[in-house]
């Protein structure tokens, strides 16, 4: 019998999972031409942080439609209706960096995001719709679990020669995302998952780690 709570369950997966996630992130923040790499990695990072609270309305309205018959879509839904209003206006925050780097919105919005990206949002589509909204709090587990060091993108960008004011989304995720990394981990433990609830949040998160992993590895390319 498992005795672990249903947040460190998950937490232990994604640690065992992350390894090649970390590795290129370490390769991109050491780059040496992390100047130049920079605004593309914005570029793909607003092209995933678009698609988070589009995802969390279509999971909070499936959980709308299960609330009388599934045990699991009340809690869930109450999560959602408290985390969508904290997380909306965020891909603005890295249009407004970009924009810091001289980049013109409009051109950012035109341009065709990557594939890898519409790869992982696509996937958590699939899930929420055809299997179950719970996969979608795997996704959340993964983006939200490693808070951005607010020290080291202040050093980061100072070392790089780059307004500060130009790395505004990760020193703003840096501050609030322990919190919502909290507020997951509570909501998880209340909510009464079974082995199979477990095992879709499992696989969603290690597709989200594995679909970050080609959004980050290409902006390095």
């Amino acid at each position: 019998m498992n005795h672990l709570s249903h947040s460190r369950r998950l937490r232990d997966k994604i640690r065992l999972a992350r390894g090649p996630l970390d590795t290129v992130a370490e390769k991109l923040w050491s780059h040496p031409r992390l100047r130049e790499i920079y605004p593309e990695f914005l570029f793909r990072n607003h092209a995933v942080i678009r698609c988070s609270v589009p995802l969390m309305k279509a999971a909070a309205e499936r959980c709308e439609k299960m609330l009388d018959t599934d045990p699991v879509a009340p809690g869930m839904l109450e999560y959602l209706r408290k985390h969508i209003p904290e997380e909306t206006g965020h891909d603005e925050w890295v249009l407004d960096d970009l924009a810091t780097l001289g980049y013109r919105r409009e051109d950012v919005l035109k341009r065709i995001p990557p594939p890898s990206a519409a790869a992982l949002a696509g996937a958590q589509y699939y899930w929420i719709r055809h299997v179950h909204p719970v996969a979608l709090l795997g996704f959340i587990a993964v983006l939200e679990g490693t808070p951005p060091d607010v020290a080291f993108f202040e050093s980061t960008a100072d070392r790089i020669g780059v307004p500060r004011r130009a790395f505004s989304n990760l020193l703003l995720h840096g501050k609030l995302d322990p919190q919502h990394r909290d507020d997951l981990d509570h909501a998880l433990d209340a909510l009464p998952l079974t082995g199979e609830h477990h095992a879709l949040m499992g696989v969603s998160a290690f597709q989200t780690i594995h679909l970050l992993t080609r959004v980050a590895d290409e902006a390095v390319q």
